[in-house]
């Protein structure tokens, strides 16, 4: 894919759904220093990537970097291998620890060790998201936000490194449909719930390193269809588990395990990245909502469900609280979140915003460390500057907040 330069980015201008950024959290190199050495020994180096961030993981675990590959724009270069070394004189016995360079034969012996490389989870990844993932610039737009198209999913997941979907749900003859408005802009991609979700399970079962992928759910009854209300919920979840083979789809409860809440697990932070790979969490959008009530059992627990459900500043503290959407500009609740070791997304360019603006919220949302970031142009489109290029990951980089120092794209996925 051909990387483009990014435009020189103006005060930042306030979008709808995210905004000013904030300052960035300091990053600092990490290096292996040498201990002093009495022998000669026999050692390698092995690239290890270097530091994105001083912030240190805190969840249970996840993938092991490998010795190879190339490291990211926040790399700081390559690393050192420290190993131990044992060596025997006539006179006596000393252990010593040895760093070194090039490659050297001695007659002395060396016990070699290497750091443990840092463990990943999906909270240390920042990774491409499109909005109304579906959706197909209609005949004759009547809004400039309508003037769009995306290919469709799976080929978002393949060629464009998508890996956050939003879907817009109605129920309607053919039983939960997607669209966005009906009769003016209902032109998609796939048209019913399952076809969309069919997609996505297709290309993921032939792709289990994949990270992740998080697919948003908007019920939007308001804009055609028949209205949804809480007798339907469990509906859509039969809907989702009957796409999903069980091992594909990350529930709340999976998450869970044998704590007492999400909450409580997620004091440990998400599980290793490893563990989660090839699978799918699906997000109910709708907040501020009766539905969102009834679907958390009057906001308490989401035990048996088969969505996560977007969480509101005021919520992370309650037990059932993973996932939010936030402004990029939200710098108090983004801190927060991050805090409670919760996965963020924001809207970064709508179809109809000018390239400056656009540029300005991606630049302030990668800052942020927001993960999920949902954009209308996740590839090059013709007569446009801008495009979501995440220019040092594909599909996804070290999140410049949360990512711990060694992180590297590679590591997260090579697509």
């Amino acid at each position: 894919m051909r990387r483009m330069s990014r435009a020189p980015l103006p005060a930042l201008l306030v979008l709808a759904a995210c905004g000013g950024a904030p300052a960035p959290a300091d990053t600092a190199a990490s290096t292996s220093t040498p201990a002093s050495t009495t022998t000669a020994t026999t050692a390698t180096t092995a690239p290890v990537p270097g530091d994105s961030s001083d912030a240190t993981p805190t969840g249970s675990g996840g993938a092991s970097l490998g010795g190879t590959g190339t490291t990211d724009a926040t790399s700081t270069g390559p690393v050192l291998t420290t190993t131990a070394s044992s060596s025997t004189s006539s006179t006596d016995s000393t252990t010593t620890d040895s760093t070194t360079i090039d490659s050297t034969t001695t007659d002395s012996t060396t016990d070699s060790t290497t750091a443990d490389p840092p463990l990943l989870t999906l909270e240390h990844a920042q990774f491409k998201g499109t909005h109304n993932s579906y959706h197909q610039k209609p005949l004759i737009p009547f809004d400039p936000s309508h003037n769009y198209s995306h290919v469709p999913l799976a080929e978002q997941l393949a060629d464009q490194g998508v890996r956050a979907f939003e879907l817009d749900v109605h129920e309607g003859l053919n039983g939960f449909e997607v669209y966005h408005i009906t009769v003016i802009d209902a032109v998609t991609s796939c048209d019913t719930l399952p076809g969309c979700l069919g997609a996505i399970e297709m290309w993921s079962v032939t792709h289990p390193q994949h990270l992740p992928v998080v697919v948003w759910i908007e019920l939007k009854d308001s804009t055609g269809g028949t209205p949804i209300d809480a007798a339907d919920l469990d509906k859509l979840d039969d809907t989702i588990r009957g796409v999903f083979a069980e091992p594909h789809l990350f529930t709340p409860d999976d998450l869970k395990g044998g704590h007492a809440s999400v909450r409580d697990a997620l004091a440990d932070g998400w599980p290793a990245l490893d563990s989660m790979r090839g699978q799918v969490l699906v997000v109910l959008l709708n907040v501020d909502d009766p539905r969102a009530g009834a679907y958390t059992a009057g906001f308490t627990h989401l035990d048996g469900r088969a969505m996560f459900v977007r969480a509101t500043p005021e919520q992370f503290d309650m037990p059932w609280t993973a996932i939010a959407k936030l402004g990029a500009d939200d710098d108090a609740a983004i801190a927060a979140a991050h805090a409670a070791h919760m996965l963020i997304a924001t809207n970064t360019c709508g179809a109809g915003e000018a390239d400056d603006v656009c540029f300005a919220s991606l630049a302030a949302a990668e800052a942020a460390g927001i993960h999920m970031l949902k954009d209308d142009f996740p590839a090059e489109v013709d007569g446009k500057a801008y495009w979501l290029d995440l220019m040092d990951g594909a599909p996804a980089r070290c999140n410049p907040v949360t990512a711990p120092p060694g992180c590297t794209s590679l590591a997260l996925e090579d697509l």
